[in-house]
């Protein structure tokens, strides 16, 4: 993608009034730019990881994700136009904690890696829906 794409992308998506479609897109690419930073953190940490197979885990990574996604939910409400901001981010750093939870306990919980990308694509999702809401007004 083309420097000035980018930036036009950066500006749609701090723009309100912006086209939607445009808003949206700028959405997905912030998203996965963080979702690739995240996931290339997780790789390198893969290796210096011990697993630590302790049951209580589990229950820290449900909370942490139910935490975030409130928190999230908070801030499509309350910050009217970086909500979507918000959220998207909130969505990648539960992928991120997901992930190092799944690390920890590993083999099995490896599968909390499915679960983390899972959670990202709701809370993109869901910042979609805030931007399709703020672009049609209150």
């Amino acid at each position: 993608m083309a420097p000035n794409a980018l930036q036009g992308l950066l500006k749609a998506l701090a723009d309100p009034e912006a086209d939607p479609n445009l808003r949206r897109r700028a959405l997905r690419a912030y998203g996965l730019f963080l979702l690739g930073l995240k996931g290339g953190l997780l790789l390198l940490l893969a290796p210096f990881l011990p697993p630590a197979p302790y049951p209580p885990l589990l229950l820290l990574a449900v909370l942490g994700v139910a935490w975030l996604y409130l928190q999230a939910r908070s801030a499509l409400e309350e910050e009217a136009p970086l909500g979507p901001l918000v959220a998207v981010g909130l969505g990648a750093g539960a992928f991120f904690f997901l992930g190092v939870l799944g690390l920890l306990l590993r083999p099995l919980g490896l599968l909390l890696l499915p679960l983390g990308l899972g959670a990202f694509w709701g809370f993109l999702r869901r910042g979609e829906e805030g931007l399709n809401a703020g672009a049609r007004g209150p």
